[in-house]
């Protein structure tokens, strides 16, 4: 049994609530299942651990004193916390009844987290979600300091292989946005130079859509002039339709509103890669390790 702090154990606290309850120790014995010696050895451990005799006896009874009267309440609350403790882990074992801590960007709380949850809680009603919303960057730090279980990103992290582990979910091709009328509206591809000297519409550093932005930029050369920046895909959207600039969206977001606004194909075709990922190393309780693998199953994974 374990350990309370010396050698005193919970079974010895929980056998000192009976005996307190009963008043006899043969009794307590017959209906403990264990023969009186070893109750009495018990009760000695938990008052020699106390440091007074805690019982008071007349004949063949056992009285409280008023100082067992004071440990038996404590011993009720650590054999109650003891009880808890124990179910809480049981939940956590337990792949029907774990708690998920799940991380995702803004602009996946529309379409894909909520039928992941919804798809998956069709038959693991009892899985609960702790679920939290940032930047990309953001979303990767909180995996890697065990803030989170999982975390849906994009794009791919460079921890990825070492520090990460990633399952790849869906490729969205990545488009030029301008507004309707704009000088590069038109039909086809289109390079990303193209845009320069353009005002820009953008995520705010860190997001992911922000990132390839930058990078794309770089690859090519151009600085975009970023006149606004946000943490939402649809206020970029909704500012690049009201003629405040263009920027770089993904293609076949179904949330995405795109009134007002052409989406032009990048060319060479540029993609958002967006992902599940875990900490390397980590031991996840058993529902997670169940998520991860409906994740990894799903459609969203079927069409990477």
């Amino acid at each position: 049994m374990e350990n309370i702090a010396g050698d005193l154990r919970i079974g010895d606290l929980r056998c000192f609530i009976e005996v307190a309850e009963s008043g006899h120790l043969t009794s307590t014995a017959d209906r403990l299942g264990i023969p009186q010696p070893t109750l009495s050895r018990r009760m000695a451990r938990v008052e020699k651990h106390v440091g007074t005799p805690l019982f008071e006896r007349a004949g063949r009874r056992l009285y409280l004193n008023p100082r067992g009267q004071a440990f038996l309440s404590h011993a009720h609350r650590i054999a109650a916390e003891m009880d808890a403790a124990t179910a809480q882990i049981g939940r956590l074992m337990d792949p029907e009844l774990g708690t998920i801590r799940l991380d995702f960007m803004h602009s996946l709380g529309t379409w894909m987290v909520p039928e992941l949850i919804r798809t998956f809680r069709a038959d693991h009603p009892r899985v609960e979600f702790e679920l939290h919303q940032g930047s990309a960057n953001n979303l990767v730090e909180r995996v890697l300091g065990d803030s989170a279980d999982l975390a849906l990103v994009g794009p791919k992290p460079a921890a990825v292989g070492t520090d990460l582990g990633w399952a790849p979910l869906l490729r969205q091709r990545l488009a030029l946005a301008v507004p309707e009328g704009h000088r590069l509206d038109g039909e086809g591809p289109v390079a990303l130079q193209e845009a320069d000297g353009e005002p820009f519409v953008a995520m705010l550093p860190g997001f992911g859509t922000r990132m390839l932005l930058d990078a794309l930029s770089a690859s090519v050369g151009i600085t975009p002039d970023i006149v606004f920046e946000s943490m939402e895909l649809t206020t970029v959207a909704g500012l690049i339709s009201a003629g405040l600039g263009v920027g770089v969206l993904p293609l076949d977001d179904p949330y995405l509103p795109t009134v007002g606004v052409n989406l032009r194909p990048l060319q060479p075709a540029s993609f958002r890669e967006l992902g599940l990922v875990w900490r390397v190393g980590a031991d996840p309780a058993p529902a997670v390790e169940v998520f991860r693998t409906f994740v990894g199953a799903s459609r969203f994974a079927a069409s990477a």
